[in-house]
């Protein structure tokens, strides 16, 4: 049984989806919230003369947020080439 030849180009795009995905499913913590940042929530928040005002705080304010989207990762070019696929359908009863 002999290992197919995998260049340095593949390993290298390997390891950057990879470094993707995990930038995509870590936190990063929030920046510190300043007096400036909630005074100017507060007055995006008030919008005058346009109706829908909100007099509650702002539940999303100072958020983790990921540092990635997670779509870095996705290889477009073998995203449908799973092995097997084509004999399980094949099989399938249904």
């Amino acid at each position: 049984m002999s290992v197919p030849a995998v260049s340095q180009d593949e390993i290298m795009k390997a390891l950057m989806r990879e470094k993707a995905l995990l930038k995509s499913s870590t936190i990063s913590p929030p920046d510190p919230i300043t007096a400036e940042d909630i005074v100017a929530d507060m007055q995006a928040r008030a919008n005058p003369g346009q109706g829908g005002q909100s007099i509650a705080a702002n539940r999303n304010m100072g958020k983790p947020t990921a540092k990635g989207t997670g779509v870095e990762h996705i290889d477009l070019e073998n995203f449908f080439n799973v092995p097997g696929l084509q004999k399980m359908l094949k099989n399938d009863k249904r």
